[in-house]
């Protein structure tokens, strides 16, 4: 029996890595598996440079550039050549992340997408040919302000005044997009939210009170977001309002949009990265999982999307999680869902590192045993939901 194992990270406990190596050691000390296949996988959030240079051995380059408040770091950036060309990968998060601020209405007027900009300035410099950009976890709720105005986008308040400096849409009344110069490379953008930039269900409404943001501070947000869509629309022909996926990472999908960036679903671009779809093929059975299984899972999360693509050909899939809220059932994707949880445990030593792979890894083992038992010739069927 051939297995492949895509777990997902179980956030805050254990990597995708980890987890799948775990599984893999456990299961190849059975006599009836024949080989695993350990791929780690994400959907183009947190993770998502680990994945892909876990499958393409890419280089990790620390490149300077500035965090979310402006303070210098040193921004990782995965080098790696995919059809014919030498591409970046970027996680925004490693540069702006929501992790590394405390949210408040002060964080909120500070933050800004400058330092993204710089880096994407950084990459052209050094010759890549097409870069991907990754907008999970962002603390940012500037609209992708400070990035545009690293390509030469100019902003101005209510009295003419040129802004400079922190979150530039609290008070941008005004944009001067003629001088924006466009990169030299495509950037492809890794994204699930569908959110457009303003709006009901627009960036600021609905994901700027999580980073800190005040009432007030979300009402001037959307009004002067609205207000910047419409020299957009006129001067672009881009229309911000119904752009699926510009309300990212605080509008970032909008404003990258606005440099000419594609938009891509995170899963899509992911497997297609590291032909997830090839491997899958050659495999029997295929183990996922990820930290909670519930009735988000569903939307295209990990776990339900490589069921999804497994049952296009025929492979069992067991998923695994630390909590489950959903059951399984015919129109399910999955052969079965399996908490890794033995007994009654609180939230914090359930989140242990070494207790999430070592319940992990002693779940499937048994799954696969009795499986195997009731079997007879070390097929898993759907018999198992």
């Amino acid at each position: 029996m051939k297995v492949l194992i895509a777990i997902d990270s179980f956030k805050g406990s254990a990597s995708s890595i980890e987890l799948n190596r775990a599984v893999a050691e456990k299961l190849n000390q059975l006599d009836f598996v024949e080989s695993t296949t350990e791929i780690a996988i994400a959907d183009g959030g947190e993770g998502t440079l680990a994945s892909v240079q876990h499958s393409l051995n890419g280089e990790i380059l620390e490149i300077p550039t500035i965090d979310l408040m402006g303070k210098p770091i040193n921004a990782k950036v995965l080098s790696f050549r995919a059809e014919g060309k030498r591409q970046a990968l970027i996680e925004s998060a490693d540069t702006m992340g929501l992790d590394l601020i405390k949210p408040s209405a002060e964080t909120v007027k500070a933050a800004s997408s400058k330092g993204l900009g710089l880096l994407i300035k950084e990459i052209e410099q050094r010759g890549f040919q097409k870069v991907i950009i990754t907008l999970g976890g962002s603390g940012v709720t500037d609209g992708g302000l400070g990035l545009l105005k690293e390509f030469g986008a100019t902003f101005l308040d209510r009295q003419q005044n040129d802004l400079e400096e922190g979150n530039l849409l609290l008070d941008a009344s005004e944009i001067e997009i003629s001088t924006i110069r466009f990169p030299n490379i495509p950037i492809i953008v890794a994204n699930d939210v569908t959110n457009p930039y303003f709006g009901n269900q627009g960036a600021f409404q609905v994901f700027s009170q999580q980073k800190g943001a005040t009432a007030e501070q979300i009402r001037q947000l959307d009004a002067n977001a609205e207000k910047l869509s419409q020299t957009i629309l006129k001067e672009l022909n881009i229309d911000l309002a119904t752009l699926q996926g510009a309300g990212a990472a605080g509008g970032l999908g909008g404003a990258l949009a606005i440099l000419g960036a594609k938009m891509d679903a995170g899963f899509k671009l992911v497997t297609e990265l590291i032909d997830f779809e090839g491997r899958l093929k050659t495999a029997d059975v295929v183990v996922t999982g990820e930290g909670s299984i519930d009735q988000q899972s569903l939307f295209g999360k990990v776990p339900f999307a490589i069921a999804e693509l497994a049952k296009k050909y025929q492979k069992p899939v067991i998923a695994i999680c630390g909590k489950k809220s959903i059951t399984n059932n015919e129109s399910s994707p999955f052969s079965g869902i399996f908490s890794i949880q033995t007994k009654p445990i609180s939230l914090p030593d359930a989140m242990e590192k070494a207790t999430t792979l070592k319940n992990a890894a002693e779940l499937v083992s048994e799954i696969f045993i009795t499986a195997f038992q009731l079997s007879k010739n070390g097929g898993i069927g759907h018999e198992f939901k």
